[in-house]
């Protein structure tokens, strides 16, 4: 019962994923465009940042893009931990990246894990680093609107941070691509320890 439940769990929470990604690319046309909106002020052009409703709806689904990714990832570590009950008793501490850490020694042989671990050496960390920023110390909203304030006379900067935020969609689209592979190679995984 409960690898049924992680099954649609992950199901769920990737179709949540595809989906909130799908309403990013539609807002985003519509965002605020500080380089397009900057104003000239004392002999110097300046970026501005009067959100709109668009902006900010696309704010918070970027942050819940961050949740579902992290959600998933999560129960990924989850279905992995079932293959090692021994390993993982305490279901406290079964998160994906410590499930990958706990398990790497003992089976480098698997090119199925070998994916995961690669993985979460690279992209999951990338991604878990900008998550944490999120969810624990700014949110999306203020991340953006701050710096392109604290840089509004540098439009090579503001441009960046505009380059940044407007990515953000392309951002999630990899990573359902990177779900896509993590399904696989978890199930694949899962499959050859019942041969």
């Amino acid at each position: 019962r409960l690898d049924f439940n992680i099954t649609r769990d992950i199901d769920f929470i990737q179709s949540d994923l595809i989906y909130t990604t799908g309403i990013l690319y539609t807002l985003r046309p519509f965002i605020n465009n500080p380089i397009a909106e900057s104003k000239q002020f004392m002999g110097k052009q300046r970026a501005t940042y009067f959100q709109n409703l668009y902006d900010s709806l696309y704010s918070m689904y970027a942050s819940f893009c961050y949740e579902k990714l992290y959600n998933f990832w999560d129960r990924i570590g989850d279905k992995i931990a079932t293959e090692f009950p021994s390993k993982f008793s305490n279901p406290r501490f079964i998160m994906f990246a410590n499930v990958i850490d706990r398990i790497r020694a003992n089976n480098s042989d698997n090119e199925n894990l070998n994916w995961l671990f690669e993985f979460k050496d690279s992209d999951f960390r990338e991604f878990n680093e900008r998550r944490k920023k999120v969810v624990h110390y700014e949110q999306i909203e203020t991340k953006y609107m701050e710096s392109i304030l604290d840089n509004m006379s540098d439009m090579g900067k503001v441009e960046e941070i505009w380059n940044e935020k407007y990515s953000l969609p392309d951002f999630f689209k990899k990573h359902i691509e990177l779900t896509n592979k993590g399904i696989e190679n978890t199930y694949e995984f899962a499959k050859s320890r019942r041969n």
